[in-house]
């Protein structure tokens, strides 16, 4: 299957098309965990006393600013009513993963990691943002994504 990205100020509001010869199994599950993103898992945060509603798909991390959660996005960073281990049992785990106590990331948003010498990870995500893990959370961590490269 190719997968094509095609980005223009002509698009106001993004789409996914997919487009095939004939429908088959593999289309119907493309089409359904699109689905599942897209629609499944939504929350309400707050950006200078104005509610949005977030989508599952636009969330880079969730994290811990002083005492308040926050979700950042590719464009905002809002605060949410949820404490990060509320968000850890909600959200689906093959799309997101807790790596500390006072944070939890989008999967498709890490960039890398990079081992340290007191044994947690560096992490690079793709909107260029560092961050720790702890070290309570790397043998999950490492569990986690290894089984989910291998499936």
């Amino acid at each position: 299957m190719e997968i094509k990205i095609n980005i223009s100020k002509q698009f106001k509001i993004p789409f996914i098309s997919i487009n095939s010869a004939e429908q088959t199994s593999e289309i119907n599950s493309v089409y359904e965990n699109i689905q599942i993103i897209n629609n499944s898992w939504q929350l309400r945060g707050a950006l200078s006393d104005k509610l949005k509603t977030i989508y599952l798909y636009q969330i880079i991390s969730f994290h811990t600013e002083g005492s308040k959660v926050v979700c950042e996005t590719w464009h905002d960073t809002y605060q949410v009513q949820f404490r990060i281990y509320e968000l850890a049992n909600k959200l689906p785990a093959n799309l997101f993963i807790q790596i500390s106590s006072s944070e939890i990331v989008a999967i498709s948003c890490i960039n890398n990691l990079e081992l340290t010498k007191s044994g947690s990870y560096k992490v690079y995500l793709k909107n260029k943002r560092i961050t720790y893990t702890s070290r309570r959370y790397v043998k999950k961590i490492r569990e986690h994504l290894l089984n989910n490269e291998i499936n």
